[in-house]
């Protein structure tokens, strides 16, 4: 995957976040990770990657990744799985969402330049849907 082709899926994902946290609060977007969550039927640890005190390492991680992303495809609550990582900053060690922690990163720092840019169009905090139209 090429660079360009990584922004432009980190900002996908990014408006998808955004979107969550426009439209769920969020202990609503925990609970609902938590109760619908496919990662809640396997042990927690295998989302982690180089988990303290674990077994694993690196290439044990990178072989065992297809199979936790697996799951993430499959899951319902997915894009709230990323979102409530990327919104609460836990996008260090573990996978979320089918992204890995790298991916996620990009996803955060993707949804900060989106939001950057609206504050450069409408510096006064003034959502565009408040702005006077022009006659």
């Amino acid at each position: 995957m090429n660079a360009a082709t990584t922004l432009n899926t980190a900002a996908h994902f990014a408006l998808r976040v955004a979107a969550v946290r426009d439209s769920v609060p969020l202990p609503e977007l925990e609970a609902t990770v938590e109760e619908l969550g496919q990662c809640r039927r396997y042990d927690a640890e295998r989302w982690y990657l180089g988990a303290t005190g674990s077994r694993r390492t690196i290439a044990r991680d990178l072989v065992r990744t297809e199979e936790e992303r697996e799951v993430c495809q499959g899951c319902p609550v997915r894009d709230r799985c990323l979102s409530l990582a990327v919104l609460t900053g836990d996008t260090d060690v573990s996978i979320h969402g089918g992204l890995l922690p790298v991916q996620q990163r990009d996803v955060e720092a993707a949804l900060h330049r989106q939001e950057n840019a609206v504050l450069l169009r409408f510096p006064s905090g003034v959502e565009a849907a408040e702005q006077p139209r022009a006659a």
